[in-house]
């Protein structure tokens, strides 16, 4: 265990850090989140950030796919989470720091955790979010397939550590809370993971009008066509699968795809009491969800 006086003990998988959990296995300690603060970006650079579990790898896959179709002089035959690598999961020192520009770069971390250049060098930031009632319900499932989380004693139990903040990276309202409050002080676009399933190919074109790739009409039907969830879930560069072939996941982690998937887990008493949770939290935040 680390002795930094901030740090204690979640669970016997997780330690926390500035209100926000992280994992043991993570070669990220607390000196180390600390160093991402004074990390040295180029102007070029863009970050996409989610909460765990609100279309991480399905922004991954398209982001990869933008840049295969915008700059095919650097296609790499690597899988997605090489091309769009996690800030806080690896060590600057690796290869990846030397790719091209643009750099893409994947993160969970809140806002106040992000590198300072970020909003010093007004990087663009894509941030993905999703309905917190099925973000709950799918981290509630990726805890028990992912080997380095405990598997919740039970979904009710899960539920309250999830309205509580106590599940892998922390709080799902103060994350997206967060994130809210500093959108006239970051080059930030939202994109709502409802309203790509809904539209996938209308959001992707704000994606890169954000981006400033323009793309043909060609170049964006194969942007949109890889980046379906059916297509995702065979393709190995996409889905995983390799973590799953090194036992990491004890199963695929891509289940449904869907929106409204919590109709099938919470009861008329959870529904009520993560209703009046949401409210409380985020009452004064202009979020408009959409439950199914």
């Amino acid at each position: 265990m680390d002795s930094d006086s901030s740090l204690d003990v979640v669970n016997s998988a997780l330690y926390r850090y500035k209100k926000t959990n992280f994992l043991f296995k993570d070669p990220m300690r607390p000196k180390d989140l600390d160093a991402l603060l004074d990390l040295e970006l180029r102007p070029t650079d863009v970050f996409v950030v989610t909460y765990p579990k609100s279309g991480t790898v399905w922004m991954q896959q398209i982001l990869v796919q933008i840049m295969d179709a915008a700059h095919p002089e650097q296609a790499e035959d690597l899988i997605n989470r090489n091309r769009v690598p996690w800030v806080e999961d690896r060590l600057f020192d690796e290869p990846f720091r030397d790719r091209p520009d643009p750099r893409y770069f994947g993160s969970h971390l809140p806002v106040d955790m992000l590198p300072r250049d970020v909003k010093n060098k007004n990087l663009k930031v894509v941030y993905v979010w999703r309905n917190p009632r099925d973000v709950l319900v799918s981290l509630y499932h990726f805890s028990e397939a992912w080997v380095f989380l405990e598997s919740p004693k039970s979904f009710e139990d899960f539920f309250q550590d999830f309205l509580n903040g106590d599940v892998y990276m922390g709080s799902w309202f103060d994350h997206v809370r967060g994130y809210q409050a500093e959108r006239d002080r970051l080059q930030i676009h939202f994109m709502k993971f409802e309203d790509m399933l809904k539209d996938l190919r209308g959001e992707v074109e704000k994606l890169c009008l954000f981006l400033g790739h323009s793309l043909t009409e060609e170049q964006m039907d194969r942007v949109v066509e890889t980046s379906t969830f059916n297509n995702m879930k065979v393709n190995p560069k996409a889905n995983y699968k390799d973590l799953v072939e090194k036992e990491r996941y004890s199963k695929n982690t891509m289940r449904k795809g869907v929106a409204g998937d919590w109709k099938n887990h919470f009861t008329v008493a959870q529904n009520e009491r993560f209703d009046q949770v949401f409210k409380e939290k985020m009452r004064d935040v202009s979020l408009s969800c959409s439950w199914e």
